[in-house]
């Protein structure tokens, strides 16, 4: 599996980034690029083209509540549930605020394929304001990941590594 963030600018210096968390407990999975309204990187538009590549998109209560779908693609999003994984899911890694901003603003975002991860739990990531109710955090999704494609060590090393940070938060 490999996973790329697409991570807004802003969010590459934050503290508080969960996404380079899964960078560096697993470079072998996780790598990022950095979205770029005008120039858009060409490895990634190239691999949104393929079949075993999707953007990692919330359900649909998530999406709506967080004003994520827009009439072109809503039938996409509810169409991918169920689906089985590709081996290459796109995450963005943003906060949700800039993430609308990065799917109004990103065509191509919007013409990719979408895979749902089902909204099964809440997000214990509270480090944050505006946080959508059933969204989860970047490395709180790549954990979810991992288990769904049957990585139960690998997804229990990086929650482990994420229950750090956030006992780490609280003292």
């Amino acid at each position: 599996m490999q996973i790329i963030l697409l991570t807004h600018e802003r969010e590459v210096t934050r503290p508080t980034n969960t996404g380079q968390l899964a960078i560096n407990v697993y470079p072998e999975h996780c790598h990022r690029i950095v979205w770029a309204r005008t120039a858009p990187d060409e490895t990634l538009l190239n691999l949104l083209k393929t079949e075993d590549c999707a953007l990692l998109f919330p359900d649909e209560t998530v999406a709506e509540q967080a004003d994520l779908i827009e009439a072109a693609y809503t039938e996409n999003v509810q169409s991918c549930i169920g689906k089985s994984m590709p081996s290459t899911l796109v995450i963005l890694d943003a906060t949700w605020q800039e993430a609308r901003k990065m799917i109004r603003r990103s065509p191509y975002l919007k013409e990719a394929r979408k895979y749902a991860l089902p909204s099964a739990q809440d997000s214990r990531f509270t480090l944050r304001r505006n946080q959508v109710d059933g969204g989860l955090c970047t490395v709180e999704c790549i954990i979810a990941l991992f288990r769904q494609a049957n990585m139960p060590q690998e997804a229990e090393v990086l929650a482990l590594e994420f229950e750090k940070i956030l006992i780490q938060a609280k003292g």
